[in-house]
């Protein structure tokens, strides 16, 4: 069921085919399916299926050591197009509204953008949906070493995390689905030191890290609070309470975490108001370790952190951090994690093949466990890459993509690539989008 957002609806409105050169078009009419209650904040939609009008969407795959990328249409598996890319790609993300493949090298200071082909912009009674061919636009962002890719809701932070030996410091840069087709930022910060940060946008605020210049470690230890300003930033404050050696970040609808060195951070946001809330490690955790990610679904105030191959249930309401049991039989051990689409479930492949599944729904307790790849290499090193126009999956496992129905648990091999695979994300029309603070 497709839902839009006010804001959806404002930047799919503004949005145009910029940088596309002489890619083919192909536009189709639907009718739009928002009804808005002013009663409620957030955007309600009318109960109709259009699975069928948003379709299944593309794949798009980098190949490690080459600077292509291949772009599959879902619907019958196929190769639309390969597109070379000025570097082979160190990381790969979807654009917020999933229009773009973000392209990341972090050694080359560059980040590039490949326009998939598939959005939709609103006309009066109607959605005028693209489907178009695949391009790399002439859009580039080239400041130092960008790193941390943070999406949240209709827009994302990328975070550069500069040079010290250089002497170039760090930038944080916010982007949309629009302003990527208009060739732009939103908004910039610069800092006065470089940072291996990070930053977690809540509308018209950024949570970012500071560290002191003549800290040994490029690692942050302070939480700043940026106000949005047109296209720039002005520091707001400064939190009273650090976060020392911090890496890894998440939020809520009412609070954003930091994991640091001594335990997680957490924030309540109030309003123009943030108090910060420490909550140490616990017991369980070695000597040494600590939480380095947070993920989650942003409806729960149960986050997860993981701190080497353990994971733990950071409780942001209860302020205590204890183990999570994910295991269902013995010997088992997390090969790789992630959600599906829509943030309700929490997704870990273990050793044995197998995908487990854990309901945001129910403070993350166990629904079940798929039998996906058989006799899975012990050095494997397979992708998660979530639709969000399905209820479906796909695992990329070295040359060999399975899909994986979360609801009827159908696994099918649907792709063999003649490369190695480095990176993949699903690009198209999402089915639902994330609520608004």
């Amino acid at each position: 069921m497709k839902k839009f957002s006010l804001n959806t609806l404002a930047l799919v409105c503004a949005a145009a085919l910029t940088g596309c050169g002489d890619a083919e078009t192909n536009i189709n009419e639907i009718e739009p399916t928002v009804v808005v209650d002013t009663e409620d904040e957030h955007d309600h939609d009318e109960d109709h299926d259009h699975d069928e009008e948003v379709g299944e969407g593309r794949l798009a795959i980098t190949a490690a050591d080459q600077a292509v990328i291949y772009i599959y249409d879902l619907e019958d598996n196929s190769l639309i197009d390969s597109l070379n890319l000025t570097h082979p790609a160190e990381y790969l993300y979807a654009s917020p509204e999933n229009r773009y493949a973000v392209s990341i090298q972090r050694t080359l200071d560059s980040v590039e953008f490949v326009d998939g082909g598939l959005w939709q912009e609103l006309h009066d009674d109607h959605y005028d949906q693209h489907d178009d061919e695949p391009v790399l636009t002439d859009f580039t962002l080239n400041d130092s070493k960008p790193t941390h890719y943070v999406q949240r809701g209709e827009q994302t932070a990328i975070f550069f995390d500069g040079d010290g030996d250089s002497g170039i410091n760090a930038r944080l840069s916010i982007l949309s689905d629009e302003s990527i087709a208009e060739e732009t930022t939103i908004a910039d910060h610069d800092f006065d030191t470089n940072i291996h940060g990070t930053a977690e946008i809540r509308d018209n605020y950024v949570l970012t890290t500071l560290r002191d210049s003549d800290s040994e470690s490029t690692l942050p230890e302070y939480i700043a609070v940026l106000e949005l300003h047109g296209d720039h930033f002005h520091q707001e404050e400064i939190l009273d309470i650090n976060c020392p050696a911090l890496h890894g970040s998440f939020q809520t609808e009412t609070h954003i975490a930091f994991g640091c060195s001594d335990g997680v951070l957490s924030i309540e946001q109030q309003g123009d108001v943030f108090t910060p809330l420490k909550i140490a490690n616990p017991s369980e955790l070695a000597t040494g370790s600590r939480i380095g990610d947070l993920i989650g679904s942003p409806e729960s105030n149960i986050m997860i952190g993981t701190a080497s191959s353990d994971f733990y249930l950071v409780d942001l309401t209860s302020a205590n951090i204890t183990p999570f049991g994910w295991q269902t039989e013995d010997n088992l051990t997390s090969v790789v994690y992630s959600f599906d689409g829509h943030k309700e479930h929490m997704l870990i492949l273990d050793n044995e093949g197998y995908l487990n599944l854990y309901s945001a729904e129910d403070n993350w307790e166990f629904e079940k466990r798929i039998l996906v790849i058989e006799n899975l290499a012990a050095d494997a090193d397979p992708m998660i890459v979530s639709s969000k126009a399905a209820e479906v999956i796909y695992i990329v496992n070295g040359q060999q993509v399975t899909s994986v129905d979360l609801d009827d648990d159908h696994v099918e091999d649907i792709l063999t690539l003649d490369f190695q695979a480095s990176g993949a994300v699903w690009l198209g029309i999402a089915e639902e989008e994330e609520h608004d603070h």
